[in-house]
């Protein structure tokens, strides 16, 4: 149902992702910004995740008259949309890598930006499904990829791996 109205949808499946690690932080009673930046880069990448989505499936879309921006204002406004928004993922890792020391997984977001810089490329020349199924998948290895490494960050980084490390 969210679907019949632009972008409603993506910003609804977006946040519902990311939503986790607010409750995280509501439950330890914690608020780390450092937490809310990682928030940030996750829920821009999921939100144009969907959007690419929204890319794959305009037929079926338009079928079953689902009011997708892709279908709405047209895929040259849709793509000029993730293009703001794979730009905006900047900030949040600027954040992250200047002002929180994240350990090693900085090289993590040296690489997404990297590659984010290519996907921009890719999608400019997508115009098939499958072109924008391989865009698709680039994300998903992204978001994939971003919860292995987590494993990179510095544990001093939290209150609570300070514990942790002075125990050992």
């Amino acid at each position: 149902k969210l679907k019949k109205y632009p972008i409603v949808g993506n910003l609804t499946a977006s946040v519902l992702a990311v939503m986790p690690f607010f409750g995280i932080l509501l439950y330890f009673k914690n608020f780390y910004h450092v937490i809310f930046a990682h928030a940030g880069f996750l829920f821009l990448l999921i939100l144009i995740r969907e959007m690419i989505k929204d890319l794959e499936n305009i037929k079926g879309d338009l079928v079953s008259d689902y009011q997708t921006i892709p279908v709405r204002f047209g895929t040259n406004v849709s793509k000029k949309m993730i293009t703001a928004l794979t730009i905006a993922t900047v900030i949040p890792v600027f954040i992250l890598v200047e002002k929180y020391d994240v350990g090693y997984m900085d090289i993590y977001f040296y690489i997404a930006l990297i590659i984010l810089m290519y996907f921009i490329r890719l999608l400019w020349k997508s115009e098939t499904r499958e072109e924008y199924v391989q865009l698709h998948m680039i994300l998903k290895t992204l978001i994939v990829a971003g919860v292995f490494c987590i494993v990179l960050i510095d544990p001093t980084v939290l209150v609570n791996g300070k514990k942790l490390l002075a125990g050992l």
